[in-house]
């Protein structure tokens, strides 16, 4: 049985089901994206920051195991004391880097 002839139904409506392509508003050629050479190609003033940092993290030591636990157990203990200003200023230093 050829399930293309039946048109009754749902969407059927007695109607031939026409399976040609259509035709772009234009009849000429399809326009085509235009090429550029990789020297063209311009990198954003955000992204040469990424790059910078990025270039300054990979500098950074790996991270210090026994520090980090030290770090753990003070803070579980509530003996760990944070240096507002100094977080502050690492802060405002990073910011300064981004922009």
């Amino acid at each position: 049985m050829n399930i293309n002839k039946i048109t009754t139904g749902i969407g059927g409506g007695g109607q031939a089901r026409n399976t040609d392509k259509v035709s772009g508003a234009g009849s000429g050629p399809t326009p085509k994206a235009e090429s550029t050479n990789s020297s063209d190609v311009k990198i954003s003033h955000q992204s040469k920051s990424i790059r910078q940092i990025e270039a300054e993290v990979a500098k950074l030591p790996d991270i210090d195991d026994a520090a980090v636990e030290r770090i753990k157990g003070a803070l579980a203990n509530n003996e760990y004391k944070i240096d507002y200003e100094r977080l502050a200023g690492k802060m405002i230093k990073y910011d300064g880097l981004l922009n």
